[in-house]
C-alpha cells in the first residue's frame, strides 16, 4: 500500500470518520473548515484527486465528495491505535449486561450479540463454544454389497459417523481388511479436524477411497451443529446502504440462514486470538463483499472455542467495533475457562 503524506492522511481519515456519520459523500469545503490543515478548499481537492487516483477513495459523480473505497478503510484501520481500549461507559454496560447473563452458555450467547449489536447498530453474531476436536477412535470397512462397502469412523466422544463408498471393481475380504488395518494405524489417535495431515500415509485403491470418505464425514463432524445467535438484524436492515440497494440484504441473509457459513471463521484458529478485520472485497464469501465483518474467536483450544462478531456495510465504525468486539472476546474467554477449565 502506497505510503501517504501526513496531510493525504489527515484527509482520508476525515472523510472516513465524516462519512460514517452522515453516509454521504464529504465534500473538500467540509474538510477545509473542520481540519487543522490551513489548506485552502482548492489544495484538499487537489489532495482528494490525488486520492481517487491512488484508489483510497472514489466519487459517486464528477462533482460529489469523497467517499472511502475498501483499499481507504484498511488504510483507516492500519492507522488506529492496536492499543486502544474500549470507552469507559460502553465498556461499563457490557460489564452489567455480562453480569445478568446466568450461567447457561446459550445466554452468554443472547447477551453478547444483544449488547454487541446494541453498541454498534448493526447486526452482531456469536457461536457457541466447541470443545477441541475429539481423535478417532477405531475405523471400520463394512461390505455391504459386492461392490459397495461402508466407512464407519468412530470418535473418542462417541460419536459414529458413516459414508458409502462404491467400488469400480470387486474386493476380497483380504483387501477389505488389510485397508481396515493401514487406516487404522494412519488416522487412530489422530484429532477429526486433522486427518487430512495423513494422507501421505495413505496408498491408492480401497485404502485411498476408505480414507477420502472418513475425511469427508469428519469434515461435516466439524462444521455443522455450529449454534449461532444473531441480534440487530433489524439495525442492520435499517442502515442507508441496505435501504438504497435491498439486493444487499442478501448477503446478511446467507449469513443467518446457512447453517455452515461460519466456515470462513477458519482462518481465526491461525489468528492467535487476535481480532480479525475482513473489509468488502477481502471477505472470502461472495455474499458479504459488500459488507465488513470484525470477529474474534475467544477461548482456548484446549477447552473450547466460538467467535463473535460484527457485520455492517463498509461504512462501520471500526475503531469502536475492533475494541468492543476484543473487549467481549475477552469476557467470554474467561467465562468459557470458567465452565470447562483446562483438560
Amino acid at each position: 500500500m502506497p505510503t501517504l503524506t501526513d496531510r493525504k492522511r489527515e484527509i482520508l481519515r476525515f472523510i472516513v470518520s465524516e462519512h460514517v456519520q452522515t453516509a454521504s459523500p464529504v465534500a473538500s469545503s467540509a474538510i477545509a473548515r473542520s481540519t487543522s490543515l490551513n489548506a485552502s478548499p482548492a489544495t484538499i481537492r487537489s489532495e482528494m484527486v490525488a486520492l481517487e487516483e491512488e484508489g483510497f477513495i472514489r466519487r459517486p459523480h464528477v462533482s460529489a465528495g469523497g467517499i472511502p473505497s475498501d483499499k481507504g478503510y484498511r488504510q483507516f484501520v492500519s492507522l488506529l491505535n492496536p492499543e486502544a481500549r474500549l470507552d469507559p461507559i460502553s465498556a461499563s454496560r457490557v460489564d452489567q449486561e455480562i453480569r445478568s447473563a446466568q450461567s447457561y452458555i446459550e445466554e452468554w450467547m443472547e447477551s453478547a450479540s444483544s449488547v454487541l449489536a446494541g453498541l454498534l447498530s448493526t447486526l452482531a453474531f456469536t457461536t457457541a463454544p466447541r470443545g477441541a476436536p475429539a481423535p478417532v477412535k477405531s475405523v471400520q470397512l463394512l461390505r455391504l454389497q459386492e461392490m459397495l462397502v461402508m466407512v464407519i469412523v468412530v470418535l473418542q466422544e462417541a460419536s459414529v459417523y458413516k459414508q458409502l463408498i462404491s467400488l469400480n471393481t470387486s474386493v476380497t475380504n483380504s483387501e477389505i481388511e488389510h485397508a481396515r488395518n493401514r487406516l487404522s494405524e494412519a488416522i487412530v489417535g489422530v484429532p477429526a479436524n486433522s486427518l487430512e495431515s495423513r494422507a501421505g500415509r495413505i496408498g491408492d485403491g480401497l485404502e485411498r477411497k476408505a480414507f477420502d470418505s472418513a475425511v469427508t464425514a469428519l469434515r461435516k463432524h466439524n462444521t455443522i451443529n455450529t449454534e449461532k445467535k444473531f441480534s440487530g438484524i433489524s439495525k442492520l436492515f435499517l442502515q442507508p446502504e441496505l435501504i438504497a440497494n435491498p439486493a444487499m440484504a442478501l448477503g446478511a441473509t446467507w449469513l443467518i440462514e446457512d447453517s455452515s457459513s461460519t466456515d470462513f471463521f477458519g482462518i481465526t484458529s491461525k489468528a492467535g486470538g487476535a481480532v480479525n478485520v475482513l473489509i468488502g472485497d477481502e471477505n472470502p464469501e461472495e455474499p458479504l463483499k459488500n459488507f465488513s465483518v470484525v470477529f474474534c474467536q475467544y477461548g482456548t483450544p484446549e477447552t473450547a472455542e466460538g467467535t463473535i462478531g460484527v457485520v455492517a456495510p463498509t461504512r462501520m465504525r471500526y475503531g469502536t467495533a475492533i475494541q468492543a468486539v476484543r473487549y467481549l472476546a475477552d469476557h467470554l474467554g474467561q467465562m468459557t475457562m470458567t465452565v470447562y477449565g483446562r483438560q
